[in-house]
């Protein structure tokens, strides 16, 4: 599987963003680079259409957020 299907897996069996993190950085150790993997993020986000929707505390787009957020400032930098 490829990060993004492997991610959106994870993120819909509610894997937090500890886990999340976790699945970005073995991903990155694969070669994956930190624009490809925000990139991927950001596609899940706008394909959940969350940009016009309120997030809600533990919710599918709060915890993607999270861990786009943390991809975006460089963790993990690998």
């Amino acid at each position: 599987m490829n990060f993004k299907n492997d991610f959106l897996a994870a993120l819909r069996a509610g894997q937090d963003h500890q886990a999340l993190m976790e699945l970005v950085l073995r991903h990155r150790t694969e070669g994956l680079s930190v624009n490809a993997a925000y990139e991927a993020l950001h596609e899940i986000w706008a394909e959940h259409d969350f940009g016009t929707k309120m997030a809600e505390e533990g919710t599918l787009q709060d915890t993607l957020e999270t861990v786009m957020e943390k991809v975006w400032y460089g963790q993990p930098v690998l």
